[in-house]
């Protein structure tokens, strides 16, 4: 069988199993439906423009808030927008592997060597098995010269509202954590020196429409590597599963009916870091040659 790789314009793109479907946006590689197909249950959040424009957004090379709104790398700047440039880019390559795998790839360019001064072949896999839906990053190295580079996700999972339901009806729940200490961005939205303790009751974060008034909820050197989002009623919801991510974040708008579940490689860039990409004190690097993947889990129960 030949299969066909295509520059694709902004459609949305379909993978499914038995069990769910799942719908990307060729922009950006943004996921934009997981529905459950027996019941008709939706676990994204469907964008509202007055809200947030985004649904999950793909952070590469960069996370969050860059200092300067530039690289810079032996000696030359380099202009980068906050998450990096996946985000919103029309210019992935698409393939579809087959009807429960595709793929979204950026390869090096003379534009993007302009914005990033690296030669890389950066893939977004999306596969279903199950009820769990697979995110791999895929990066490899194609320079000279070691690169460096942050990932990660920010999707954001339908809270549905109403009359009866408020986003105080839903918690989240960590694996034997009592306490975690949050970072907090400045009024630059980089990050600060400031922390503060966030309260987790037998392991149990509840969501209110006040949580997040002061931005994301940031905690680095995690021990642990799944959070589940549910009712605070019920057992079982969606379970999100991020291995060999020292950093998660939790994010939503004041009032809005969606939680951002963010599994960060890095962090955003603090007050006082370094303007070098060389020098970021959470970036990775990759050696000449190599090739780094690293996934997040959706899975519902």
């Amino acid at each position: 069988m030949t299969i066909k790789i295509l520059k694709t314009t902004i459609m949305l793109h379909t993978i499914e199993n038995d069990f769910l479907i799942c719908k990307i946006e060729s922009k950006g590689a943004e996921i934009r439906s997981l529905e459950n197909k027996q019941t008709g249950e939706e676990f994204i959040w469907s964008i509202d423009e007055s809200i947030w424009g985004s649904s999950s957004p793909v952070l590469f090379p960069s996370i969050g808030n860059i200092k300067g709104n530039k690289h810079v790398f032996e000696g030359k700047e380099f202009p980068m927008t906050k998450h990096g440039i996946i985000r919103n880019n029309e210019h992935l390559e698409f393939n579809q592997i087959d009807p429960k795998t595709c793929t979204f790839t950026l390869k090096y360019s003379k534009e993007t060597l302009r914005l990033y001064p690296f030669k890389f072949s950066f893939t977004v896999e999306f596969s279903l098995k199950k009820k769990r839906l697979e995110m791999k990053y895929i990066l490899e190295n194609q320079d000279s010269k070691e690169l460096f580079f942050s990932c990660g996700g920010h999707t954001a999972y339908a809270c549905p509202l109403g009359e009866n339901l408020q986003l105080s009806d839903y918690v989240v729940e960590f694996p034997q954590e009592n306490h975690l200490q949050s970072k907090k961005l400045g009024e630059t939205g980089l990050l600060s020196t400031a922390e503060k303790e966030i309260s987790i009751q037998k392991g149990v974060l509840a969501l209110s429409e006040t949580l997040f008034n002061e931005d994301a909820l940031i905690f680095s050197n995690i021990e642990f590597d799944f959070v589940r989002l549910r009712k605070k009623n019920a057992k079982k919801g969606i379970i999100v599963r991020f291995p060999n991510y020292p950093n998660l974040a939790l994010w939503s708008k004041p009032g809005a009916d969606f939680l951002c579940i963010e599994p960060w490689l890095g962090l955003p860039d603090s007050e006082n870091e370094a303007l070098d990409i060389s020098q970021k004190s959470t970036y990775k690097s990759l050696a000449i040659g190599d090739k780094f993947e690293i996934s997040i889990l959706t899975e519902i129960e």
